[in-house]
């Protein structure tokens, strides 16, 4: 159970996130939270112990994140992207990771080797079908109605990187939108990983 502090920041994070998300897609939103809004809360970012948002929240406090520097970029660059656009690719582009309509997409990891050895502290859901958390992103946003510009949609494809064989056919072709994403989330985890490491 996390402690009064991490609570709070769940709390605050979560209210964070779904104000900005209900700001950015509409009523879509709101049925989407009132499905899944207790696993978002809860669900990680990443799977192994010294990964930063490996732990309860950190899907949210990383999409937050991402977003927020997406916003400082883009203002930067003067680039002029749509502050509407920025919020939905950056609150949703990871959300695959919360599963399915009906299973979690990360479990905890029960044997104690890989706890031990790897620091593995979740691990990847079985009862799952196969899917790309990018595709399963936009099936979950489909499926509850958000709609999506061309650009909002090619954004969160790419989410994962060119080195993805499926996106490297957008190589220099990206929008600027997808660049702000792809950029904003490796200066986050660069930040986190630096402030994790001191």
């Amino acid at each position: 159970m996390p402690d009064k502090d991490k609570l709070n920041d769940l709390k605050s994070n979560w209210d964070t996130y779904e104000n900005l998300g209900v700001k950015a897609a509409g009523e879509p939103a709101g049925a989407l939270f009132e499905a899944l809004g207790e696993r978002i809360v809860m669900c990680p970012a990443f799977t192994k112990d010294g990964q930063p948002g490996a732990h309860p929240g950190g899907l949210v406090a990383h999409a937050l994140q991402v977003t927020a520097t997406m916003r400082r970029l883009n203002k930067a660059l003067e680039w002029n992207v749509p502050v509407g656009s920025i919020l939905k690719v950056g609150l949703f582009h990871d959300l695959g990771k919360v599963g399915s309509l009906e299973h979690d997409y990360f479990v905890e990891q029960t044997s104690q080797w890989h706890r031990e050895k790897l620091g593995q502290l979740y691990k990847y859901n079985e009862k799952l079908n196969k899917m790309a958390v990018s595709h399963r992103s936009l099936y979950l946003l489909q499926h509850f109605g958000i709609q999506l510009t061309n650009n909002e949609w090619l954004a969160i494809q790419l989410a994962q990187g060119s080195h993805f064989e499926e996106n490297r056919f957008y190589v220099g072709h990206e929008p600027s939108l997808a660049l702000l994403l792809q950029q904003s989330k490796q200066l986050t985890l660069h930040m986190d990983s630096k402030s994790l490491s001191v």
